[in-house]
C-alpha cells in the first residue's frame, strides 16, 4: 500500500512538474506571436510605441480610423488600441497597460458610442490574456472575463483543448514558425470589406436597439478623464459613422446624456460623424457598425481636419 501511494505521488508530482513546464513554455511563446487580436496585446506589454495619437474603443476604433490618413494630415505616429467586441472596461485596461510602458501621447481620442458604457461583456477573445494571468493590472480582469478558479490557478488547464493555440506558442518559442496572421498597421485592421447586410437585418428585425449605460463604467470613464487631466494629456470623444438605417433605430440618449456631461465638466471636445454624408450609402460600410476602407479614409480625412482645427495638437 505504501509503495503504492509513493508511486502515486511520484506520478502526480512528475505531471504538475510536466504541466507547469508546459505552461511556462506555451505562454513564452504566445508573447512573441503577432497573430490576430494577440498583436496589440503583445505589443502593450513587450514594446515600446511611444505613439504621439492614442486611440480607444471597442472594433470600431480600430476599423474605422484610417492611421495613415491620420498621420499624415496632422504629423503624428498615431496607434489605436481598439479591442473587439468589449466596452470602456476593456479600453481602460489597455490604456492603463499603454500607460505604464510608454510615454504620455500629445492626444487620446476616445471612440464613443452606445454599446461602450459598460464593464466587460463576455468572454471574447480572452485567450489574449492567457500569457499574462500574473500580470498585476490584468489580474483584477480574470474574473470581470469570465475566468474560473482552475483556469487562473492550474497549469495548463486554460489551454485544455486548444491544441492550435498550444501548436502557435510552441512554434514561436522554439522559432519554427512566426504567425503573423491578422496583423495590420498599429492595430489599424480594415480590410476592404463590401457590404454584408444580413447582420444588420437580424438587428433591425429585433425592434428597437437600446445603449447600455452601466455607472460603474460611467464612473470608470470619469476617473480616465480625471487622471489624463491631471497629467495635461488632452482627450476627446469622437462618434465614428454609422449606418443610416441603424442610428435611426437606436435609443440611445442615456448613453449621449452622460457623455454630454463629462464632456461638458471636463472640457473635452466632442465630434459627432454618426451621420455623415454618406451614411446612406452602403458601399462606404461593411455594415451597419463598421466602415469599410473607403468609409473609414473619408472620416479620417475629416476627423483631422476638425482635430487641427482646434490646435488641440501640441
Amino acid at each position: 500500500m505504501r509503495r503504492f501511494v509513493f508511486h502515486t505521488i511520484v506520478f502526480v508530482a512528475v505531471i504538475v512538474v510536466l504541466a507547469i513546464i508546459a505552461d511556462v513554455m506555451i505562454s513564452k511563446g504566445l508573447r512573441k506571436t503577432e497573430r490576430g487580436h494577440f498583436y496589440t496585446m503583445n505589443a502593450l506589454m513587450n514594446q515600446k510605441m511611444d505613439a504621439d495619437v492614442v486611440i480607444l474603443g471597442n472594433s470600431r476604433a480600430s476599423c474605422c480610423y484610417n492611421l495613415y490618413v491620420l498621420d499624415t494630415m496632422l504629423h503624428v505616429n498615431s496607434r489605436t488600441l481598439g479591442v473587439s467586441a468589449q466596452p470602456f472596461g476593456v479600453s481602460y485596461l489597455r490604456w492603463q497597460l499603454y500607460h505604464r510602458n510608454n510615454t504620455n501621447p500629445k492626444l487620446l481620442i476616445v471612440n464613443i458610442d452606445f454599446r461602450e458604457l459598460r464593464m466587460v461583456s463576455n468572454g471574447y477573445e480572452k485567450e489574449q490574456y492567457y500569457p499574462y494571468m500574473k500580470d498585476t493590472l490584468v489580474k483584477p480582469y480574470l474574473d470581470l472575463y469570465g475566468f474560473t478558479w482552475a483556469e487562473k490557478h492550474v497549469p495548463m488547464f486554460r489551454y485544455r483543448g486548444d491544441y492550435k493555440l498550444m501548436a502557435i506558442g510552441l512554434c514561436e518559442l522554439l522559432h519554427i514558425y512566426h504567425d503573423r496572421k491578422g496583423n495590420y498597421y498599429k492595430g489599424y485592421a480594415n480590410e476592404n470589406t463590401e457590404w454584408v447586410g444580413q447582420n444588420l437585418k437580424s438587428v433591425l428585425s429585433h425592434g428597437k436597439v437600446k445603449g447600455q449605460c452601466e455607472p460603474q463604467a460611467v464612473q470608470l470613464l470619469e476617473r480616465f478623464l480625471q487622471e489624463t487631466g491631471h497629467e495635461g494629456i488632452p482627450v476627446v470623444f469622437v462618434y465614428a459613422p454609422l449606418y443610416k438605417s441603424l442610428k435611426n433605430n437606436l435609443e440611445e440618449e442615456q448613453t449621449r446624456t452622460a457623455y454630454q456631461d463629462l464632456s461638458r465638466k471636463y472640457g473635452v471636445p466632442l465630434f459627432d460623424f454618426s451621420e455623415m454624408e454618406f451614411s446612406s450609402d452602403s458601399s462606404y460600410f461593411m455594415n451597419g457598425h463598421h466602415i469599410n476602407k473607403k468609409g473609414a479614409a473619408a472620416f479620417s480625412q475629416r476627423l483631422a481636419q476638425s482635430i487641427d482645427s482646434i490646435g488641440i495638437i501640441q
